[in-house]
């Protein structure tokens, strides 16, 4: 009888007991949520941490060594670079680089300025050379090899008279030297 009656009750109550059932299966999901996730997240986290904490003194001595390295990179490019009793030696390489293109050069003008970096001057030359337009190119190219460390500013080629093969090319480089010898 007691069965009937719990039978006859749940006919009766199906909305409700679907609604219970379904309040106790979201009771049960957001306590799993809650405790059980939360301490799983925290056991990351210190998992985390503790990871951290061990790579840490290795990546200190990863930027110790990183220093040394760059510090020693720059000191091999310092080296490169001439000093300043040597630019007429520059100027002589620029003139062979000239030649060596069949370009004739014309008027060379320089100016010497401080930089901001410690020991280094900086020489903005402007010169101009004539020539056929293909070597004028080689000769921009022939340019980057020159020793220690130059730039060029500026590049502009012009021609006097359209009928002829003669170009024109205005140039400015800034070459850098040493200020002193060690």
């Amino acid at each position: 009888m007691r069965k009937a009656l719990a039978l006859q009750i749940l006919r009766e109550n199906r909305i409700l007991v679907t609604a219970l059932l379904l309040a106790l299966l979201v009771c049960c999901s957001l306590w799993y949520a809650t405790f059980r996730q939360s301490s799983q997240l925290a056991q990351l986290q210190s998992d985390w941490n503790s990871k951290r904490r061990m790579t840490a003194p290795r990546a200190e001595a990863q930027r110790a060594d990183n220093y040394q390295r760059d510090k020693e990179q720059l000191q091999q490019l310092y080296a490169t670079i001439p000093y300043r009793h040597e630019f007429p030696r520059v100027i002589s390489e620029i003139m062979d680089f000239m030649a060596l293109r069949g370009a004739t050069s014309g008027g060379m003008s320089y100016k010497v300025r401080k930089t901001d970096l410690n020991g280094l001057l900086a020489y903005t030359m402007t010169c101009s050379a004539s020539g056929s337009y293909p070597g004028l190119k080689r000769l921009i190219g022939d340019l980057e090899r020159l020793d220690g460390i130059s730039t060029l500013d500026s590049a502009s080629f012009s021609t006097p008279d359209a009928a002829l093969e003669k170009v024109v090319l205005d140039l400015q480089l800034t070459i850098y030297l040493q200020e002193k010898q060690p």
